[in-house]
């Protein structure tokens, strides 16, 4: 497991535990998007993690923290 922190604004600090199923999850759920396809959202892992009705896996930054701008999660802190 490891600490993602996203700044969501300048006085604004969010930090998830993200697991590897998360990651997993998160991967997967990034190439059916790239193919144009749907990830079934209710069996992800990242669920019922939400902040105000937003589900984290969409919040602005967590891409860059988990290495999917450049492809595949490549498990390195940041």
């Amino acid at each position: 497991m490891r600490k993602v922190k996203l700044f969501l604004t300048s006085h604004i600090e969010i930090r998830i535990h993200v697991s590897e199923e998360m990651e997993r999850d998160y991967a997967e759920c990034q190439r059916m998007m790239k193919c144009g396809e749907d990830y079934d959202c209710d069996s992800c892992s990242w669920a019922n993690v939400s902040i105000y009705g937003t589900g984290a896996c969409e919040l602005k930054g967590l891409k860059e923290q988990l290495g999917g701008i450049s492809g595949e999660i490549d498990r390195k802190e940041r």
